[in-house]
C-alpha cells in the first residue's frame, strides 16, 4: 500500500462539448435538479482527480454531475461516521473506494474497461474529508454564483456533508 499525501479534486479549465442539453419533458425534476444539470452542461469544466501518483481527468458533465446526484453529501457524511464508501465514475471507467480506519483512510483506486488495474493508498482521514467537502462546496457555490441554483438549495443539499462528526469520531462509529 502506498502512503501518499496526494488526494485532491480540482476544478480545472472550461470544457466545451457538443452533447445534447439536459431535458425534462415530463417536468419531473425539481428546480434544483434541473438547475444542477443545466449548470454542469452549460458550464462544463475539466476536473483533475489526483490520488497518489495517479492523475485522472473527468468532466462536470457527466462524471461529476452523476457523482454528486448520487447522494454525494450523504456519502461524505457516512465516511465521516466511519463507514466505507464508493465513488463511482462509470463514464470514465473507474471507482474510488474509501475505508476509514481510525485517523486514516484506506483508498483503493480501481480502473476497469479495456485496461483493468487496482492501486491502494492510505491518507489522513481529515485531509480526505476536507478535500471532498471543499470540492462539493466549490462546485455548488459556482452553480449559485452563475444563477443555476439558489443559495438555499445549495445549503440544503450539502448540509449532510457538513454535519457534526465529533460524536461519531469519539464513539468510533
Amino acid at each position: 500500500m502506498n502512503s501518499s499525501p496526494k488526494f485532491n479534486f480540482k476544478l480545472a479549465e472550461r470544457f466545451l462539448e457538443y452533447a445534447e442539453p439536459p431535458e425534462d419533458p415530463l417536468g419531473e425534476l425539481s428546480h434544483f435538479e434541473m438547475g444542477w444539470r443545466r449548470f454542469c452542461f452549460e458550464c462544463d469544466h475539466k476536473v483533475l482527480i489526483e490520488i497518489g501518483e495517479e492523475k485522472i481527468e473527468v468532466f462536470l458533465d457527466l462524471d461529476i454531475s452523476m457523482m454528486i446526484e448520487d447522494n454525494f453529501p450523504q456519502e461524505i457524511a457516512k465516511l465521516s461516521q466511519g463507514q466505507k464508501i464508493s465513488i463511482d465514475f462509470p463514464e470514465s471507467w473507474f471507482m474510488i473506494r474509501l475505508l476509514p480506519r481510525d485517523d486514516r483512510i484506506s483508498c483503493t483506486l480501481r480502473k476497469f474497461g479495456t485496461s483493468c488495474w487496482e492501486k491502494h493508498f492510505e491518507f489522513d482521514r481529515t485531509h480526505v474529508l476536507d478535500v471532498l467537502r471543499g470540492f462539493l462546496q466549490e462546485v455548488m457555490q459556482l452553480a449559485v454564483d452563475k444563477g443555476y441554483i439558489t443559495l438555499f438549495e445549495k445549503e440544503e443539499f450539502i448540509r449532510p456533508a457538513f454535519a457534526s462528526t465529533t460524536d461519531a469520531v469519539v464513539l468510533g462509529k
